[in-house]
């Protein structure tokens, strides 16, 4: 009979494996948009490159376009 505690450990291997693999699918189909909306912004086109930052990138980018100012100014409509 196999121990108990290697098969554990292989089994949190292989998701850990799978959710890296998840999250580095996630953020590359994040990067593109996010990259054109950082250019259009003012902003480095790099700055979407924290969603490859595992848990907290996409709430970098996130704080990055919320919180600062923007170089190319923000978008109003006339007459609202």
């Amino acid at each position: 009979m196999a121990d108990p505690v290697s098969w554990l450990l292989g089994f949190g291997a292989i998701a850990l494996v799978l959710f890296l693999l998840f999250h580095l699918l996630l953020a590359l189909l994040l990067i593109v948009p996010t990259w054109r909306i950082c250019r259009r912004a003012g902003f480095s086109g790099a700055v979407s490159l924290f969603h490859l930052v595992p848990g907290i990138g996409l709430f970098i980018v996130l704080a990055v376009l919320a919180f600062s100012q923007w170089p190319a100014g923000e978008s109003r409509r006339q007459g609202l």
